[in-house]
């Protein structure tokens, strides 16, 4: 019994860092099965079968150790592999990645998780980046710092970022574990809306989301810093969406959306009128039988070098 117990501390001082992971990360996955299952079937389908252990090695030793240390903080990020190794990548999967979608002026982006094989490393100066989410047709994607200059190593490694690569802008998502277990627990919670099998990249709710309710139509604003455009100066996209909530409080039955005026605030305190006739080339109409329209534009810094920091607007119906 002693010498049992002495084998199992040994064991788990080795091997406490990836119990502890695989503990998260497989009550993470469970969680979004069940959400999958019933919200978006066609994503939990693309999930490939996990990586296994064998003879006390791991298999994706040479695909995923190859390109990323065996640092305790990125354990949780190898053992999700472990539990389900990417999507696959199928044709019929590619639109629905799990990190979401967009379309914006008919461009799709979707964020697929690649398999431990498709792991690839990208240098960006004297940053190294490990993409592990990518989007074959806009080349948006989600990385981990792999590599950085000392004086980042404290703030910036092993964080997952979203980074604009010519420009080095990027938001930090903080490291695997806390990103996805987070993210699960918003697809949960309902703060990703999901439409046709396909997962929304930018959140209804949260920081840069805005909700107003007038007569019955409820407006949700989301705005997203992009990190696959020009460097010369940033550029948001935003998703509009419109729903037909109580048709009572309208007064009608349904109603067509004629125009729009925003208001665009620069950090110089200035800002713009932007008017136009209906949103997009478009003129939706909101009915009790369809009552949900959503499009997604974008807006940027003046060219000139001012910056964006807010906009508002309103629509006229």
């Amino acid at each position: 019994m002693g010498r049992n117990k002495l084998a199992f501390s040994v064991w788990y001082t080795q091997y406490a860092g990836f119990t502890d992971s695989y503990t998260r990360m497989h009550r993470a996955f469970n969680r979004l099965e069940k959400w999958a299952c019933k919200a978006c079937p066609h994503v939990w389908q693309s999930l490939a079968p996990g990586l296994v252990w064998v003879s006390g090695e791991s298999v994706p030793v040479r695909e995923l150790l190859s390109v990323v240390s065996d640092s305790p903080d990125m354990r949780d990020f190898i053992m999700a592999h472990h539990i389900h190794d990417g999507q696959r990548r199928r044709q019929r999967f590619l639109e629905y990645g799990l990190f979401g979608s967009y379309e914006c002026y008919g461009e799709v982006c979707s964020l697929s998780w690649l398999s431990s094989r498709m792991l690839q490393i990208v240098d960006m100066g004297r940053f190294r980046i490990l993409v592990f989410a990518w989007c074959h047709v806009t080349r948006n994607y989600l990385g981990i710092v792999v590599g950085c200059p000392i004086a980042h190593t404290q703030r910036l490694l092993h964080h997952v970022i979203q980074l604009q690569p010519q420009s080095y802008r990027f938001v930090d998502k903080g490291l695997f574990g806390s990103f996805f277990v987070s993210y699960v627990d918003a697809l949960s919670s309902g703060h990703h809306d999901v439409h046709d099998n396909v997962i929304s990249l930018m959140p209804n709710t949260g920081p840069h989301t805005s909700t107003s309710y007038t007569r019955g139509i409820k407006i949700t604003i989301t705005a997203m810093f992009c990190a696959d455009e020009t460097p010369r100066y940033r550029v948001y996209r935003y998703q509009v969406t419109l729903e037909l909530i109580d048709s009572v409080q309208l007064g009608y039955q349904c109603v067509q959306l004629e125009s729009r005026h925003w208001l665009v605030h620069y950090a110089n305190h200035e800002y713009v009128h932007a008017n136009g006739a209906g949103v997009v080339g478009e003129f939706p109409v909101l009915s009790v039988e369809r009552p949900f329209y959503r499009y997604c534009s974008r807006v940027e810094d003046d060219p000139a070098g001012l910056e964006v920091v807010g906009f508002e607007g309103q629509f006229t119906v």
